[in-house]
């Protein structure tokens, strides 16, 4: 094990240093990295602390942030690109001579393709995703392979300023090392060693990371999703309600979300309180002290088929900061 995480570390020291070295993207993608200390776990601490920021309130800010502050390069992957300060900053950066690379969703062409040729026009390489993915749905801006800001929320300004989303801000070096070799996109083709990380990656671990982190809760568990329709999630769910375990979930509008109705059924049947908001594209469960938040739903497809990442919070102040997003968004919301 001590080889192994030694070896971890290398690579996400030399992630986070080698912007502009010469060495082939591919070989800088998969050689090993070193880390100090366990990083394997969900809930491994982090020498760098994560930073929770909720939307509409904060707006693009997070974002527009990390790639002002991109020197060398900037790595995006994006479900769907979006008219704002984003794609007019990352177009300026290239314009500027940063490096910028960025991965949009093949099956949102029709949404994306006119961003992509703004890019490319800007300087920017673009391309398609995976078509093994049935869509790659996460959504990342890595700044100078020193920070990642992680979303529950695409790039569109309109978005932003309107929908229930939250960000994270992620500097812990070997949870930017694991994200650049995803993000990389003369490598994301090819299969990766995720077998030691934090974060929590579809198709590779999601699943059994959220289901874990649902079985961990001996108090509360809060549900704060845009979608609700994996059946070993809603029994996971359930579980916890009938081990006597305070239980809330917070969707989507069902007209919007077609599988939040039979959602809001299934919970109603398991005694669990389960009410439902506009504009609401969030993705988190908090067990006790621990919060999930990625671009994960609680949909099968996301889990299983999709390309999503996550992190888990334990920060304290982080934990805080969702449970009151999502008590000020319970009382606004409407019962099934």
């Amino acid at each position: 094990m001590k080889t192994r995480l030694s070896l971890l570390l290398s690579l996400a020291l030399s992630l986070v240093g080698c912007a502009g070295a010469e060495t082939p993207a591919a070989e800088e993608a998969t050689a090993l990295p070193v880390v100090a200390g366990d990083v394997c776990e969900v809930d491994s601490p982090r020498a760098v602390p994560l930073e929770l920021f909720v939307q509409p309130e904060v707006g693009t800010a997070p974002f527009v942030g990390a790639i002002e502050r991109a020197q060398s390069s900037l790595d995006v992957m994006v479900y769907q690109m979006g008219f704002g300060p984003i794609l007019s900053g990352l177009e300026a950066k290239a314009r500027a001579g940063v490096r910028v690379r960025v991965i949009l969703d093949y099956e949102q062409r029709d949404v994306n393709q006119r961003y992509m040729d703004r890019l490319r026009e800007a300087g920017a390489d673009v391309v398609w995703s995976d078509p093994r993915f049935v869509f790659m749905h996460a959504k990342v801006i890595l700044s100078d392979r020193k920070e990642a800001i992680l979303s529950t929320g695409n790039y569109s300004e309109s978005y932003m300023l309107r929908e229930r989303n939250l960000a994270v801000r992620d500097a812990e070096p070997a949870d930017v090392a694991v994200i650049g070799r995803n993000i990389d996109p003369d490598v994301a083709r090819v299969d990766l060693d995720l077998s030691c990380t934090r974060l929590v990656v579809a198709p590779v671990n999601a699943r059994q990371r959220l289901l874990d982190l649902i079985g961990s809760a001996k108090e509360t568990l809060l549900v704060h999703s845009m979608q609700f329709g994996d059946p070993e999630i809603r029994a996971a769910v359930a579980a916890r309600k009938a081990a006597g375990v305070d239980v809330r979930v917070l969707l989507a509008d069902p007209s919007w979300i077609d599988a939040n109705a039979s959602a809001g059924t299934f919970l109603a049947e398991h005694g669990i309180p389960v009410r439902w908001r506009k504009h609401l594209h969030i993705k988190s469960i908090v067990a006790d002290g621990r919060a999930y938040v990625g671009s994960i739903n609680l949909s099968k497809n996301s889990i299983t088929n999709n390309r999503e990442v996550g992190v888990v919070m334990t920060e304290p102040a982080n934990v805080a900061l969702e449970r009151a997003t999502f008590d000020r968004d319970w009382a606004e919301a409407t019962p099934f």
